[in-house]
């Protein structure tokens, strides 16, 4: 059975999209669609789940069968009301696989790696299996790094991508409309009358501000944050982010250096301020410059990560404060089940520190 794997982060799904799917499922005994950046904070860049997502993509090939989006009943903007994950499981196609992936920007070999245990799961670990999609730009890198698994090009060539659908989606255009599929189009109407599409709505604007500062210089602007990482008895010390970027997120303390300070003296400043908490250079283990250019929406923004080891001390009180709305440990054994939770890279940075230090 000759399987085929499509790669994407499908933010929203749109039309060439759709048509890729439709190709590859008329080509291929059967389709393995990887949804990318699963597992992530919900962000403008990123505003659906992976479930939300895969039932967008079902209602669409189905081509509007078990339609429920039109009551307006129950909210989108949580897995269990979704419009879509209702339609009787006879309605699916047996052919066609969802596997959610989440980003692994510090160690490309595992994400690979991931990707091809998701995927022989479902095809069988000596199955033909190839890549398809368009290879449009550097960003479809991957779609070559497979070894034995060839590229097949979907024979779809669009200008349409996401980021067009989003921008016009938030700044309350009708653009989009006729960039998505009619499913898609329902639960984005839908989704678009829920709190949470105002929070990142909102979100959005913000950032549109920071690009529009940014064209105003006449180079590229690089800023410079700090993050700390302290561990006491198996506890990492996270805050829950309070300020209008990602508001509800878990985080490491951390924050922008200024302009007179060391980045040591700004991640124990961002620590005091953010937990109360104040710790000496002395405890300082490990550092480490996170800087994956799309890392933070924000901008280009490198991190530099200071890891404090407490050892057998027990976790002391913190409490949040300034731009932090609460402080909390968290047992580094929880982390897993709570990735979805984390701001920007921060998962991925706690995750370093601990398989090279722990």
């Amino acid at each position: 059975m000759k399987t085929a794997v499509f790669i994407g982060r499908f933010q929203p799904p749109h039309l060439a999209h759709l048509e890729t799917m439709t190709r590859a499922l008329a080509r291929f005994e059967q389709l393995v669609v990887v949804i990318g950046s699963a597992l992530c904070y919900p962000t403008p860049k990123n505003p659906f789940s992976a479930e939300q997502l895969e039932a967008m993509i079902r209602e669409s090939l189905r081509g509007g069968a078990g339609r429920r989006g039109d009551r307006g009943e129950k909210d989108p903007g949580r897995l269990s009301s979704h419009p879509f994950l209702d339609a009787p499981p006879s309605t699916q196609d047996p052919r066609l696989h969802f596997v959610p992936i989440p980003d692994d920007f510090y160690d490309d070999p595992r994400w690979f790696r991931s990707v091809r245990s998701a995927v022989e799961a479902i095809a069988g670990k000596d199955a033909d299996i190839c890549i398809t999609g368009f290879d449009k730009d550097q960003s479809s890198y991957y779609l070559h790094g497979f070894g034995n698994w060839p590229f097949e090009p979907s024979g779809v060539v669009s200008k349409l991508n996401a980021t067009d659908v989003r921008n016009s989606y938030f700044a309350g255009g009708n653009e989009w409309k006729t960039m998505v599929p009619e499913a898609v189009r329902r639960f984005m109407e839908h989704f678009a009358t829920t709190s949470e599409f105002s929070r990142l709505q909102a979100e959005w604007k913000t950032l549109e501000h920071f690009r529009w500062l940014d064209q105003r210089y006449p180079y590229p602007i690089v800023h410079v944050a700090t993050d700390a990482m302290v561990l006491a008895q198996g506890q990492v010390l996270l805050v829950e982010r309070g300020g209008s970027l990602s508001k509800g997120a878990w985080a490491l303390p951390g924050g922008y250096v200024e302009l007179k300070e060391t980045l040591l003296e700004s991640a124990l400043r961002e620590l005091q301020e953010e937990t109360g908490l104040q710790l000496q250079p002395p405890l300082l283990k490990a550092t480490k410059a996170f800087d994956y250019p799309g890392r933070s929406l924000r901008g280009r923004v490198i991190s530099h990560g200071h890891y404090f080891d407490l050892d057998d001390t027990p976790p002391p009180p913190v409490h949040g404060q300034d731009d932090a709305s609460r402080a909390f440990w968290l047992s580094l054994s929880e982390l897993p089940r709570h990735q979805a939770r984390f701001f920007e890279d921060h998962y991925q940075e706690i995750r370093w520190f601990v398989e090279r230090h722990l």
